[in-house]
C-alpha cells in the first residue's frame, strides 16, 4: 500500500473509531510498527491527526468534511466576491467544468456568457444551471451525499474523454508544501482529471482554506491558478499563480 493510500486509510479509521492503536493499524494495513509510527509522526507534523501513547485520533479541525449545507453558510461574503470574478472569466461558446462545492454554486447566477456548455459533478448545480437556461452535461457515477457530489471511477473516465476551455475546481485545503488537498480519494481523482483536461484550470476558494491540509492531494500548487479573496503573505513568496476577487493577479 502506497503512503498516500495508507495515510488516507489511517485518517478514515481514526475518524470512524474516534481513536486507533498502533497495533490495530499494523494488523489492518499489513505494515510494520515502525512504518505506522513514522506515518503517525508525519501526519501529526502536518496536523492531520493527534498522537497519544500507543495510537492516534483524528484532528477534526483539519480533516472533518462539513455537509454541503453547512459549507454554503460559511464565509458567504468572500465566496460571493470570488464567485462573481470567476463567472466573469467565462467567455461565449466555451466548454466549462464546474466542480461540486458551495463557491462554484455561487458562480452560476453571475454567468452571463452565451452559448456555453457546463459539465458538472454537483447535484445542487444541475437545477440551478437549468434555471438559468445554461446547457449542462451531468457526469455519471456514485453520489456522495455529504458533499452532494458525483464521484467515482466512471466519473473520472468520462472526464478524460472531454476537453474544457476553463475549469473551476474547489478544494478543502491549500498547503504550502503539499498543494491542493481534499478528504476523499474519489473526489480527488475527479478534481485531478478536470484540471488535467482543462486549458485554463482555476482552484476557486475563499482564503480560509490556506494552511489547511487534508489526506489526499489532487494537484500541486503550480498546476492551477488560485482564485480567492486574499492571499497570505507566505504564499505570495511562492512560485504560484493567483487572482483575487477584485481582479488583482500576479501572472
Amino acid at each position: 500500500m502506497v503512503k498516500q493510500h495508507r495515510w488516507n486509510r489511517i485518517a478514515e479509521l481514526c475518524k470512524e473509531k474516534d481513536s486507533v492503536s498502533v497495533e490495530e493499524l499494523v494488523e489492518m494495513l499489513g505494515v510494520s510498527p515502525a512504518t505506522i509510527r513514522r506515518d503517525l509522526q508525519n501526519m501529526e507534523d502536518l496536523k492531520i491527526i493527534s498522537r497519544y501513547h500507543g495510537g492516534a485520533r483524528i484532528n477534526l479541525t483539519q480533516y472533518d468534511e462539513p455537509h454541503m449545507i453547512l459549507k454554503s453558510e460559511s464565509n458567504i461574503k468572500e465566496k460571493q466576491a470570488v464567485a462573481r470574478r470567476a463567472a466573469s472569466l467565462i467567455k461565449d461558446h466555451q466548454m466549462v467544468y464546474l466542480d461540486a462545492g458551495s463557491t462554484t454554486f455561487e458562480m452560476i447566477e453571475h454567468i452571463h456568457a452565451r452559448n456555453i456548455t457546463v459539465v458538472t459533478a454537483g447535484i445542487r448545480h444541475i437545477l440551478e444551471l437549468s434555471r438559468h437556461n445554461i446547457s449542462t452535461i451531468v457526469l455519471g457515477g456514485p453520489l456522495r451525499p455529504e458533499t452532494e457530489a458525483i464521484a467515482g471511477r466512471n466519473t473520472v473516465e468520462q472526464i478524460k474523454t472531454m476537453y474544457f476551455d476553463i475549469a473551476f475546481v474547489g478544494t478543502n485545503g491549500i498547503h504550502d508544501k503539499v498543494g491542493f488537498t481534499t478528504s476523499n480519494e474519489l473526489e480527488a481523482s475527479t478534481k485531478a482529471a478536470a484540471i488535467h483536461q482543462a486549458k485554463t484550470p482555476y482552484i476557486i476558494t475563499d482564503s480560509s482554506k490556506f494552511f489547511i491540509l487534508n489526506p489526499v492531494q489532487f494537484a500541486k500548487l503550480d498546476e492551477a491558478i488560485i482564485l480567492t479573496d486574499s492571499i497570505p503573505e507566505e504564499f505570495r513568496k511562492l512560485p504560484i499563480r493567483y487572482m483575487l476577487g477584485n481582479g488583482d493577479r500576479n501572472y
